[in-house]
């Protein structure tokens, strides 16, 4: 595709990162396609596995499915805490530049550490009841799933976006009663995890087929 577009412009991404020019330099074939494969598995892998680990969050509280189904406009909320409660990305990994101290522990400039995510979406020093799942959650600080500051995942309103229509045609689309028909169990979180089969069955709630 790199090799084509390089020929034939269009109106699309990559023709976007061909043409991109900074002081005379560009994006040589090895840089674009790096960046073609971060962008692919950023838009299809972590989508994929985060709406199926919300579905499953959900079908395992249906009280709050039912909240959504009778508030759609909690769909973003909904998309939040289950990012926040059950994430599919539980780390990320950070350079130290410099000597830090951190709980009477030194951390050397260089060394590589993986900070915990998924253990900082659920401190109870931040979050009232962490461990509760509570779609009208209000005044939550901001999750860290996607990272923060200057290295904040550049996918993540395009993600949360993805994430809350497929939530909003699961809802709207008269899915009553949702539950799991058997077991989901989850990919190592050393990565992206998230389910690696859902077996879900729910009561039709239309009064007649469209």
């Amino acid at each position: 595709m790199v090799a084509q577009r390089r020929h034939s412009l269009t109106d699309d991404l990559l023709s976007d990162l061909i043409r991109a020019e900074d002081d005379g330099d560009r994006l040589d074939a090895a840089e674009l396609r790096m960046l073609a494969g971060g962008l692919l598995l950023a838009g299809t892998d972590t989508t994929r596995n985060q709406v199926a680990a919300s579905v499953q969050v959900l079908c395992e509280h249906p009280d709050q499915w039912e909240l959504f189904n009778q508030h759609p406009e909690l769909a973003m909320r909904a998309v939040e805490e289950t990012m926040r409660h059950s994430p599919i990305a539980c780390g990320t990994v950070r350079l130290v530049v410099e000597d830090v101290e951190l709980d009477g522990y030194i951390f050397p400039a260089g060394t590589m550490v993986l900070v915990n995510t998924l253990a900082a979406n659920r401190d109870p020093a931040v979050y009232d009841e962490p461990d509760r799942f509570d779609i009208t959650r209000e005044w939550a600080p901001a999750i860290l799933t996607f990272g923060g500051g200057v290295h904040y995942c550049l996918g993540a309103k395009p993600g949360e976006a993805r994430d809350r229509r497929s939530t909003e045609m699961s809802s709207a689309a008269g899915c009553g009663n949702p539950r799991t028909t058997g077991p989901a169990p989850w990919k190592p979180i050393v990565s992206l995890s998230g389910p690696k089969s859902l077996p879900i069955e729910f009561d039709s709630q239309r009064s007649s087929p469209t």
